[in-house]
């Protein structure tokens, strides 16, 4: 499918002269649509990036857009973002500012001095999507960048550099807490030994926060590297970073392991050196100690493919492996605030034709659950119950359209 925008009162396609006219458009504030629907309005919004404007939707009209369509996004049902649209996420379509409520603090007062909460993810949190938690923030970040997207062409060239960059650029437009998020979000840099003391530099004018009083608190992203002993307590490693380990004392250790001896086992069970399989992303509030070491507060991990595609269970990684393999198209689905009993759809399949697929994982020979029903009987797509070893829906190619063909003549 060819990409077709209407900009300054014309229909423009992806190429060249597309940046041309995105920064003028830019300049003078004029709206873009995306066309991939005929008679229907779908508004996106330009963001300037270093090497050029990037197009991107509004947040909540994914679904509108044709399947085939990069600006295309499972609907909201299917995924935890229909708990927290509206109320832990609220998009300004003036601004373009989203607002994010966070159900966990960003500074700590004499009665919090030391790390009491592991993760927040509890049932009052949950039921309501009125606050995210860690793993909601983490979700959320993950979905506004369109890390849980994938299509053939990106195989091979999603780095720690380029998801660092997408989450960067995905906060950019977000507050929390009355403040820009990027001043509270810590992604640490890719490593390079020639540029090590560079590196540094920047990295402490990014924790300026928290170095300049031990009472505030950032979130740091990061990919864990390893979690070893170190005197009593444990230290968690992150990639890029080797020289500012998080340290957990034995207790939070031990809350730590029981509270995600899932991710854990999913990580380690990953096949492969450094990564090469598989990767485990953390997600936590720290703070900086009087010696200069960091505290985590509230965690969240969440297991992600070589691709970065994020997973809960191994038959999910199983899916998502199968549909990266078989070069198809699709959204991964996200959990946000939901817990673990309310199901979602795994993945989305985008190539199926006019209507996308909704791919349910199922592992019972039972009834269906009410919950479950209710999803399989939601509106926009189709739905099937997979099960390892049954293959997915067939892919339908689409002819191009006539101004590709047109283009081709020329």
């Amino acid at each position: 499918m060819i990409q077709r925008y209407r900009v300054l009162g014309r229909s423009v396609v992806e190429g060249d002269e597309l940046q041309h006219v995105l920064r003028e458009a830019y300049e003078r504030k004029s709206p873009v649509h995306c066309e991939c629907r005929k008679g229907n309005e779908l508004p996106l919004y330009i963001s300037h990036r270093q090497n050029g404007y990037v197009l991107a939707r509004w947040p909540g009209s994914g679904a509108r857009h044709a399947t085939a369509c990069d600006h295309y996004d499972a609907p909201d049902y299917l995924t935890g973002m229909g708990q927290v649209r509206g109320s832990a996420v609220i998009d300004d379509e003036a601004s373009g500012e989203t607002s994010l409520k966070l159900g966990f603090p960003l500074s700590r007062g004499a009665a919090r001095l030391a790390p009491a909460a592991l993760t927040n993810d509890k049932p009052t949190v949950k039921s309501s999507g009125q606050k995210l938690s860690m793993r909601g923030l983490l979700h959320v970040l993950w979905d506004r960048a369109e890390l849980s997207h994938w299509h053939p062409k990106m195989a091979g060239k999603r780095t720690w550099f380029v998801v660092r960059r997408a989450l960067l650029e995905a906060a950019a437009s977000c507050r929390a807490k009355q403040e820009a998020l990027p001043h509270v979000l810590f992604v640490p840099e890719s490593f390079k030994v020639e540029e090590k003391e560079e590196i540094r530099a920047r990295r402490r004018a990014a924790l300026a926060r928290v170095y300049a009083s031990r009472d505030e608190m950032m979130v740091v992203v990061g990919e864990i590297k390893e979690i070893v002993p170190a005197h009593g307590a444990e230290r968690i490693v992150l990639r890029h970073v080797g020289d500012m380990p998080f340290v957990m004392d034995q207790d939070m250790a031990r809350r730590f392991h029981k509270r995600f001896a899932g991710e854990l086992a999913l990580w380690q069970a990953q096949d492969g050196p450094n990564g090469k399989c598989g990767h485990l992303v953390l997600a936590g509030s720290f703070a900086r100690r009087r010696e200069g070491t960091f505290d985590l507060i509230e965690v969240a991990l969440m297991p992600v493919t070589r691709e970065w595609l994020p997973y809960e269970t191994s038959d999910e990684r199983y899916l998502v492996g199968k549909a990266v393999a078989e070069k198809r198209r699709f959204v991964k689905g996200l959990r946000v605030n939901l817990d673990h009993d309310t199901p979602i759809a795994s993945l989305v399949l985008k190539d199926t034709g006019e209507e996308a697929s909704a791919i349910h994982i199922h592992d019972r020979d039972n009834e269906l659950a009410e919950p479950l029903e209710a999803l399989l009987a939601g509106q926009g797509v189709a739905h099937l119950l997979w099960k390892e070893g049954e293959p997915l829906p067939a892919r339908v190619s689409r002819p191009p359209r006539r101004g590709w063909q047109a283009q081709q003549a020329a």
